[in-house]
């Protein structure tokens, strides 16, 4: 059986803060109950789905390629709901 690493002083040099500041982060996000987790995710799509227009663009019109019958409305839903649960992930 292997042994598993010790923690090295090492790595609290300055270096390392920005990682350490990460880890804080993600472990407080992890502590909020489940509803706020999901509403902070679906946020996070909306975001990305804004800053990524090139990627909404291509997925809007990938929809428009493979569902030429679905309407212009149901198509941004889909792009929506996409971005959504990219952002949940």
């Amino acid at each position: 059986m292997t042994k598993l690493p010790k923690f090295s002083v090492a790595l609290l040099h300055p270096r390392y803060w920005l990682t350490w500041l990460g880890i804080g982060a993600l472990w407080l996000v992890v502590q909020l109950p489940y509803p706020v987790i999901y509403k902070l995710g679906c946020t996070l799509g909306h975001l990305a789905r804004r800053v990524m227009k090139r990627r909404a663009k291509i997925a809007y019109r990938n929809l428009e390629l493979c569902f030429p019958e679905m309407s212009a409305q149901e198509r941004h839903t889909m792009v929506v709901k996409n971005f959504e649960s990219v952002g949940m992930a």
